[in-house]
């Protein structure tokens, strides 16, 4: 490796033995991470669904049955479908499947509203809807609207053991509202009746470059663009991934997959890099606390991507050590920032590695992480992974800046997207013309390489003279030792001012003042301007993946204020 490489990515020295500085990587279609799976691990469990187990030959089988059987409906190589389904074995078996027919899949949000889920089908002009039986309401009010040729159902128990099919259908069909009502349902496909036309039939050639997926990012400002990415990238960012976990036990990891795959972090980290592995799935359809922990002493997962809010959940639950979390070896968070006194915290009830990662659905996702075994930077987001580039910029005239220096971060790398679906006015603004990707984060590079995020450029609070970072108040708040969430906003005031508020949660039947919070905060932080309110929530608004949404916050302070 030449000495050139080090010195332009520092980072490289702190790599964990095994992980490779660069990747060769071959692009191929993303259906090849299954079929080699397959080969290779043909008996291994792929699936575990609440004592149902799939083995990876058994996979692969249904994913390519299921795509000759949208070939045999009508679905064409190039056509969009749209996959509304949570973590069960369908969420699999269709995304493959929609791939191997040369279809584009496009995620959707399971928890969407009407009109959420109706702007992804109507701007991804989706042909067909592959969704759970019991979001038929909410699918047959956009289908009114907007007429797709194909709608696909599913029900929940159809991959349940049979023993737990049963009661599924006596104690929780009807109650939980899965059923269709037979006008809808004569109307629409199964999707056992669709397994069941793909018995034979041939399959297109699939090539790197194609469509593969597109995913809609509002991240946190509400504007919902379509991500496309080809095939190639998040190939490139499975094996990218993939080479993170370099003791890796490849046929032998159990991962726990708590993340919707319909997100992008769930998606990669957790199904294809699971896949890579050749790892057993462990699929949970919703998070819910001591769900998850009876489903970590049942099914002893190795590995546990997630976010912050669902490690701090665990955290709160009282003898926790009782579910034996002892089998966690690593555990990858990203999608938000991941406070010190979660990671701390989890690590102490599980022994397991928890470290912070970084990424953006526009970047596979994941580009960068925290060593699992080696030296952490805690606040970091870790290092650049293989093949990744990185940079600082300066925020207004683009010049590189020196290590320690705050500026926007961008990143170049084989995991990139194409661009935004049908936007390019908005791909030429995120992606400049020698393809690095403007993240839209404040960021500094640390003298050894590992990059530390400051703040999103659009969340970051200008009072005044001073440039105020949420995440440092936030930080702050969190080591009170009754906080369990806290967020701080920038309001913008009629006068042109803007006023910096806090929103703090505390755990259950513990109770702070609003001036001994203020009191916490002014001893920890030497800061020129300070929030001029702190509230007391119950929750705070979060993304179904659990990103922060302060612009809710703001939107909620403003109408509190033309009310007023």
């Amino acid at each position: 490796m030449s000495a050139d490489l080090f010195a332009t990515r520092p980072w490289l020295r702190h790599y964990d033995p095994g992980v490779p500085p660069t990747l060769a990587i071959t692009p191929a279609p993303l259906p090849e991470l299954l079929r080699r799976a397959a080969d290779r691990f043909a008996d291994t469990t792929a699936i575990a669904f609440y004592g149902r187990i799939i083995s990876y030959a058994r996979l692969w089988e249904e994913a390519n049955r299921f795509a000759r059987g949208l070939l045999a409906i009508g679905f064409q190589p190039g056509e969009r479908a749209v996959i509304l389904l949570p973590n069960i074995p369908q969420a699999v078996i269709a995304y493959y499947g929609v791939l191997l027919a040369g279809g584009i899949v496009v995620l959707a949000n399971p928890i969407f509203d009407a009109e959420g889920f109706a702007h992804e089908v109507r701007d991804s002009a989706a042909t067909t809807v592959i969704a759970l039986s019991m979001f038929y309401r909410l699918v047959e009010q956009v289908r009114a609207e907007l007429p797709f040729p194909r709608l696909i159902y599913t029900n929940l128990k159809e991959y349940l053991p049979s023993s737990q099919r049963i009661l599924f259908t006596l104690l929780r069909q009807e109650r939980e509202g899965h059923r269709v009502p037979a006008e809808q349902a004569a109307q629409a496909h199964w999707f056992q009746h669709v397994l069941a036309a793909g018995a034979s039939g041939d399959l297109p050639a699939l090539h790197a470059d194609d469509p593969a997926v597109i995913l809609y990012t509002s991240g946190t400002t509400g504007a919902a663009k379509g991500v496309l990415h080809r095939h190639a990238s998040l190939y490139a960012n499975t094996c990218q991934t993939r080479a993170w976990y370099a003791d890796a036990d490849e046929g032998n990891e159990r991962v726990l997959c708590a993340i919707p795959f319909s997100h992008a972090y769930g998606m990669t980290a957790c199904m294809n890099v699971g896949i890579a592995l050749g790892a057993t799935m462990i699929l949970l359809p919703t998070f819910e606390t001591h769900n998850v922990l009876h489903t970590i002493r049942r099914e002893r997962p190795t590995f546990f991507p997630g976010v912050p809010p669902m490690y701090a959940a665990l955290n709160e639950v009282r003898d926790v050590r009782k579910y034996g979390l002892s089998s966690l070896k690593s555990c990858l968070s990203g999608a938000a920032p991941l406070p010190i006194e979660v990671q701390e915290g989890f690590e102490r009830i599980t022994r397991s590695r928890l470290v912070e990662g970084y990424g953006l659905t526009e970047a596979g996702p994941v580009t960068h992480a925290n060593p699992l075994r080696g030296a952490r930077r805690a606040g970091t987001i870790g290092l650049p992974l293989p093949n990744t580039e990185a940079r600082v910029v300066d925020l207004q005239s683009g010049v590189d800046l020196p290590p320690g220096a705050i500026g926007e971060l961008l990143v170049r790398g084989p995991q990139l997207m194409a661009g935004y679906w049908r936007n390019p006015q908005a791909t030429a603004e995120t992606i400049t013309a020698d393809g690095w990707l403007r993240t839209g984060d404040v960021a500094r590079m640390l003298p050894d390489g590992y990059f530390q995020i400051i703040e999103r450029k659009k969340e970051m609070i200008i009072a005044g003279d001073y440039n105020i970072y949420p995440r440092d108040l936030e930080e702050a708040l969190y080591e009170h030792p009754t906080v369990i969430d806290a967020a701080v906003v920038g309001v913008p005031l009629p006068d042109g001012r803007t006023e910096i508020r806090a929103f703090v949660v505390t755990r259950p039947g513990e109770r702070v003042s609003e001036a001994e919070v203020f009191a916490f905060l002014r001893e920890r932080l030497n800061l020129p301007v300070m929030p001029e309110k702190i509230e007391f929530r119950e929750a705070l608004p979060r993304s179904f993946i659990g990103k922060l949404l302060r612009w809710r916050l703001i939107e909620e302070l403003l109408q509190r204020e033309r009310n007023t």
